[in-house]
């Protein structure tokens, strides 16, 4: 359910659909205007050649492929970020068309192809409109499912479906939690729910720019100081865009006392802040957020905990502020803080005469250290078992724990290491937390 586009044209193609394709991605990564665009290849559900192209850190991305020779199909969900994304991908597949020479094939009816019927009528006020509308319509599922606010399951809109956050209430969306009754009044007035959008605005301007760095501060900000590169790019690309914002406009809503606490940990990492224009610098930022209501909550969502969705049905509930990353080939997972750090891998097993082994039988068959003082939990037909000891690792004594989690057919082989016993109950949590 949502607003977005799915066209088509039609273009001369003279080389395999891949080179076409790898074109098409040099062009838009090259292209002048923000945002900044990010590419990378696959396949479409149709098992076709697909270039994904992600534009706003809360929308997905914009799949481009050649179903046919000389077929050109841009499919995209936009009501994630809002009208302004929508307004502003259909413009730059415009230009895309003009680059390389595609002819987008006129629809039969107003909103085919483009359901606000903006990709070709070009009416910034029916692209709003819709939106409004598909708000409304999603206010209203919202009410009718949280009739009694105290019974309220954690429930997203427009937020990925891999990351949830038990620690927080309300329903979640990409600038934040709302309550129930907002919802409900945005079911009768949707107007008033522009916020929900943060790229409502037509154009690249101080809205996108807030926009962007809220989204990314409530979805992958982990605050603290960076510990790897891509954190402190990460970091230093969000202080940037609410420089941007307050450049282009001193009004802009700017979360004041995460932008300060941001600029500790850009001093804590790179041991400077750069700052790009020179309407405002740091000893300002800190006065403006000493100002705002410390009673009043804080961005981020990874203040919190995060329950990570794994492979073959696992999730595992972590700490925000852990590093995660799949190696190579994604079969193993892992996450780290400091001198801490857990593994994750998954295993079907099953036999062609036998059928499924038992939880039971999976951990029974599992190797084991000599002499192991087994610690077994049981979590209705999931269970567990894991052994805490001290272990050499690559020539360097630490503290492992070794676990296994078991379902019928299938387990997670989990690991834990730490450099003394203080991380016990830490790892012993984390485990704890694999689900299927």
């Amino acid at each position: 359910m949502g607003v977005g586009l799915s066209v088509t044209g039609t273009f001369s193609l003279d080389k395999p659909v891949e080179d076409w394709l790898e074109q098409v991605a040099s062009w838009l990564e090259n292209h002048e205007e923000e945002p900044l665009m990010t590419c990378h290849f696959g396949k479409s559900e149709e098992d076709q050649p697909t270039l994904f192209v992600k534009l706003h850190p809360c929308a997905e991305d914009v799949e481009i492929s050649s179903p046919e020779p000389g077929v050109c199909l841009a499919t995209a969900k936009t009501s994630t970020a809002g009208p302004g994304y929508h307004i502003f991908l259909c413009d730059l597949l415009h230009s895309l068309g003009k680059h390389f020479g595609i002819t987008w094939n006129a629809p039969e009816e107003a909103v085919e192809g483009d359901e606000t019927g903006y990709f070709f009528q070009h009416d910034a006020s029916a692209v709003r409109h819709e939106m409004l509308r598909w708000l409304g319509a999603v206010s209203h599922v919202i009410v009718e499912n949280c009739k009694n606010e105290k019974d309220i399951s954690l429930q997203m809109v427009s937020m990925p479906m891999d990351r949830r956050y038990p620690d927080q209430t309300g329903i979640l969306t990409p600038v934040g939690p709302r309550p129930p009754a907002w919802f409900e009044r945005l079911a009768e007035k949707p107007e008033q729910g522009t916020e929900f959008f943060p790229w409502w605005q037509k154009g690249v301007g101080a809205n996108f720019f807030v926009g962007r760095a809220v989204c990314r501060m409530w979805q992958q900000l982990c605050w603290r100081p960076p510990i790897t590169e891509d954190e402190g790019e990460l970091a230093m690309d969000i202080h940037h865009d609410l420089e941007r914002a307050f450049h282009l406009d001193s009004d802009a809503k700017i979360p004041w006392r995460e932008w300060a606490e941001l600029l500790g940990y850009l001093n804590d990492y790179f041991h400077y802040v750069e700052f790009q224009y020179e309407e405002i610098q740091e000893d300002e930022i800190q006065c403006r957020a000493a100002r705002i209501d410390p009673r009043l909550p804080l961005i981020g969502y990874r203040r919190g905990r995060v329950t990570v969705t794994l492979s073959a049905g696992w999730s595992i509930t972590i700490p925000g502020d852990l590093v995660e990353e799949w190696e190579a080939g994604g079969e193993t997972w892992s996450a780290c803080l400091g001198d801490r750090i857990v593994l994750f891998n998954s295993c079907s097993v099953a036999s062609a005469d036998e059928g499924a082994p038992s939880a039971q039988e999976i951990l029974d068959s599992q190797t084991w250290p000599a002499d192991s003082e087994f610690i077994d939990f049981n979590h209705g037909e999931l269970l567990g078992r894991a052994v805490f000891r001290a272990d050499v690792v690559e020539g360097e004594h630490l503290w492992h724990l070794k676990a296994y989690s078991a379902v019928a057919g299938k387990f997670a082989e989990f690991h834990a290491y730490m450099p003394d016993e203080t991380g016990r109950e830490w790892a012993l949590e984390i485990w704890r937390s694999l689900q299927n």
